[in-house]
């Protein structure tokens, strides 16, 4: 089969969405199918076409059917008009990672604000006439691809890692190696989104910066967030995803905390990629109570789950360190769950279910 990829930069793999990408080609190449992009980042694992509209059409020329990644207001919906070009023989699928409600959380509220998420609304159900099938990363994204944008054919594919890469036993030496004597937990993720909770890591480090002193904050992020000057936080910046193993296989503890929505109906709909590489990483994990977490994290088996009071979580954290063997046991489990199944293989397996049963007009 040949794949016409629309995404945002798949390679080198530097943040969740890239990495999303990167692996989701490697696995469908794996699997014997030829992904075509006009992305522009040379990805070594696709037939690469300009960045162009001339590349955009040519890849909708050869491509047996599109594959295209939705955010929360993505110009790359556009390609959807490239089924246009063989409207009877190119197949489309999207990829559903955002409601447009998204920009409630990432832009200051206000009636323009509430006017271009309108407009953008129409606009994505005006696209979504043209969409054979959607898959959505979870399944209260599943349920949004087909109770809102009205796309009958549509799944949810939970996100994985590479079991692979994170294994511990392939760890390299990284400056967490050099703090032997204090309880490291590491916190990895985009500060600047909203969602991502980092404001609760924050205060819960203040609060046991005044409880313990051998316990120590590592945040994994890009550039942009100022933290706040704090004797336990240790900030580390830029960390692509090829490095990122090394430096999880080194924390005592991960942490996956999340905000509640406030701004959308649908709820918690993220599938975090950071909770499969912490599990691919066999580490122990603290996570929120929230959609898809609570689905793939068994409370006291694979990890243990949290509100998002500051004492409750302090009060896990403190338990993690006093109970290292039995966090140990909770992160090989999770690892074990991912070789099984939260992993990019499985994702490129299912996906593929998805396309060629879209381009043989199969029944679902």
């Amino acid at each position: 089969m040949k794949i016409g990829f629309f995404y945002l930069q798949t390679y080198p793999p530097a943040s969740g969405y890239s990495s999303h990408g990167y692996h989701l080609i490697k696995n469908l190449v794996k699997r014997g199918h030829t992904v075509i992009s006009c992305i522009g980042d040379g990805n070594p694992d696709c037939v690469n076409y300009p960045r162009s509209k001339w590349g955009a059409i040519q890849v909708a020329r050869e491509a047996d059917v599109l594959y295209i990644r939705v955010l929360c207001a993505s110009p790359l919906e556009r390609a959807t008009l490239l089924k246009l070009v063989r409207p009877y023989s190119l197949p489309v699928v999207w990829e559903v990672n955002a409601p447009v409600e998204e920009l409630r959380a990432l832009m200051p509220r206000n009636p323009l604000i509430e006017k271009k998420i309108a407009r953008e609304n129409r606009r994505r159900k005006f696209f979504s006439q043209f969409v054979d099938a959607a898959i959505g990363v979870s399944d209260v994204l599943k349920d949004y691809c087909r109770g809102y944008l009205g796309i009958k054919r549509s799944f949810s594919i939970p996100n994985g890692s590479d079991p692979e890469l994170f294994d511990p036993e392939k760890a390299q030496k990284t400056v967490l190696d050099k703090l032997p004597h204090l309880y490291k937990v590491v916190w990895a993720g985009d500060a600047l989104n909203p969602w991502q909770g980092v404001n609760i890591i924050i205060e819960v480090a203040r609060k046991i910066a005044q409880i313990s002193k051998d316990i120590i904050f590592i945040f994994i992020t890009r550039d942009g967030y100022s933290f706040p000057l704090l004797e336990n936080v240790l900030v580390l910046r830029e960390v692509n995803n090829l490095e990122l193993p090394h430096y999880l296989c080194g924390a005592d503890l991960c942490s996956c905390l999340y905000n509640k929505y406030d701004w959308l109906e649908y709820g918690f709909y993220n599938s975090p990629l950071k909770l499969f590489d912490y599990m691919a990483a066999a580490r122990p994990i603290i996570a929120s109570d929230l959609g898809q977490i609570s689905q793939v994290i068994k409370d006291g088996m694979n990890g243990i789950l949290t509100g998002n009071k500051v004492d409750e979580i302090v009060d896990r954290i403190l338990w993690f360190k006093e109970n290292r063997q039995k966090g140990e046991e909770m992160g090989r489990e999770a690892r074990r769950e991912v070789i099984q199944y939260y992993n990019w293989g499985r994702v490129a397996e299912e996906t593929e279910e998805v396309l060629e049963k879209v381009l043989n007009k199969k029944k679902f």
